[in-house]
């Protein structure tokens, strides 16, 4: 997640109470630690408003006005935020301030949904070579696609932003289905919110959280005295309740039981002898009885596929319970066999060749039987100080969430479609767009259709891979990786 603390004009024009500001939520964002921005916005006044009501009462002339700072007075308060590890942000809405991004050192640029139809100011943001987050607040689909191709042709990093550009926003007219909207008709940038929504309402940000928001932006202030603020800037202590709620949303949507498992086996039935059983007879179902506990190294009922049809390894009495071992080499054998068979037949409709002497393994994290949910088949083609790898899986498989702790590697989709998940951030892989995976990200990747992946890396080194799921870890790699010939 990516925080935005705008301030807008909450500073008043003071320079010290603006380092108020920025103390305070440096505090939040490290107590958090989180990565966050805080926002300025620049006009220069003096062109900006027409000659003729430089001295209005309007609302909006009279508040700028109020609250005008120099450039002078701009550089102290950004140095002020990058030192206290924030970054420094700001919103030009007029062309006569994009000059102050470089002279400012200014490092992530906004636009405001006023500004989302201003070709004129965006002809000329579109060449700047920095992060440029774009809130859509009031925008036609038809003028998003015009300004993504403007973006897009120019090579910029950009966001956009769902954003309602009503002070404050009840939460009835969020029209966060707008979310969705945007991550289909652009999904291969990120999405974030940038909410107006009253501090003390129900917040609507962990729901576009929950739908795929990566950046998050608020208006902020600090209260004192004399200075309180408008209907939807945000105390730090509103602002804490905000991402606390963020993170939750994040828990819920990511956290997975580590006690499932057990708990449901402790309510399944054991499988025991019915009768004593001969090395050699083949098995059927009327041989075994099924009850409760399951003891430790026993199969349960939902193993009865494994058992029926097959020969017993052993002589077991009646009332003995069956135990893992009471599955033969033999069943194991068909299993891998079948694995390689089905990924073969996937490289061949992909007309992806072989020369039969490479080595492979199949990864089955949480073994053969889970092997159609969890795992892959694994082909090494190179492995010198680099690397190639050919990953193939088959439909509805997943790989588990993990990193490396030496090795750096690209993902390049050839065939079928692939989910690779970085840092909880959902790429869909596109053929011919190599991905990179810096050493230390956490990702993991999933197939509707089955896929090959051409894996480029540095040297693989074997137990290099740590997963998310301690569960995985504690396996010897013998017992997740099966070596297999082609």
């Amino acid at each position: 997640m990516f925080y935005i603390f705008e301030m807008a004009n909450n500073h008043q024009g003071s320079v010290e109470h603006a380092k108020k500001i920025v103390d305070s939520f440096s505090d939040l964002a490290k107590k958090h630690d989180i990565k966050a921005a805080v926002k300025l916005q620049f006009r220069q006044l003096d062109t900006f408003i027409h000659n003729d009501f430089k001295k209005s009462d309007l609302k909006f002339v009279k508040r700028f006005n109020e609250t005008r700072l120099s450039k002078a007075q701009f550089k102290e308060i950004i140095d002020y935020t990058e030192s206290k590890g924030l970054v420094s942000m700001a919103t030009p809405f007029d062309n006569e301030s994009i000059d102050w991004l470089d002279e400012l050192s200014v490092s992530v640029v906004k636009v405001a949904s006023c500004s989302i139809d201003d070709w004129v100011l965006l002809n000329e943001l579109a060449t700047i070579n920095k992060k440029i987050i774009i809130s859509t607040g009031g925008a036609s689909m038809e003028t998003l696609k015009r300004v993504y191709d403007l973006f897009k042709h120019n090579k910029r990093d950009f966001v956009f932003m769902h954003c309602i550009g009503e002070y404050p926003t009840p939460h009835s007219n969020s029209n966060l289905k707008r979310i969705g909207q945007l991550r289909k008709l652009f999904p291969e940038i990120e999405i974030g919110i940038s909410t107006h929504e009253a501090p003390d309402a129900d917040s609507v940000v962990p729901l576009a959280v929950a739908m795929g928001c990566s950046v998050v932006e608020k208006h902020v202030g600090v209260e004192t005295d004399t200075i309180s603020l408008n209907g939807y800037s945000n105390t730090p202590e509103q602002m804490e309740r905000a991402i606390e709620k963020v993170k939750w949303a994040q828990e819920s949507i990511n956290g997975e039981s580590k006690k499932e498992k057990a708990a449901l086996l402790s309510l399944k039935r054991g499988v025991y002898a019915k009768r004593s059983i001969s090395k050699g007879e083949i098995l059927t179902e009327e041989d075994f009885y099924f009850a409760m506990p399951v003891q430790e190294g026993q199969l349960n009922v939902s193993d009865i596929d494994k058992l029926v049809g097959s020969q017993a390894p052993v002589s077991v009495n009646t009332g003995e319970m069956i135990a893992f071992s009471f599955i033969s080499d033999k069943e194991k054998s068909k299993k891998v066999a079948k694995i390689v068979n089905s990924s073969k037949g996937i490289l061949k409709e992909a007309n992806i060749a072989l020369s039969g002497t490479e080595s492979a393994e199949i990864s089955c994290h949480y073994g053969l039987d889970k092997f159609a949910e969890t795992g892959a088949l694994i082909i090494d083609k190179v492995n010198r100080e680099y690397c190639k790898k050919l990953i193939v899986m088959t439909p509805e498989q997943g790989h588990p969430t993990h990193h490396h702790i030496q090795k750096e590697e690209a993902f390049e989709l050839l065939t079928g479609d692939c989910t690779l998940v970085l840092e909880n951030r959902e790429i869909k892989m596109k053929k011919g767009k190599p991905v990179v995976i810096a050493r230390g990200i956490k990702h993991s990747f999933s197939t509707t259709e089955g896929c090959v992946i051409e894996e480029i890396s540095t040297t693989h080194i074997p137990g290099d891979s740590v997963y998310e799921d301690p569960t995985i870890n504690s396996l010897k790699l013998e017992e997740r990786k099966i070596k297999v010939r082609l």
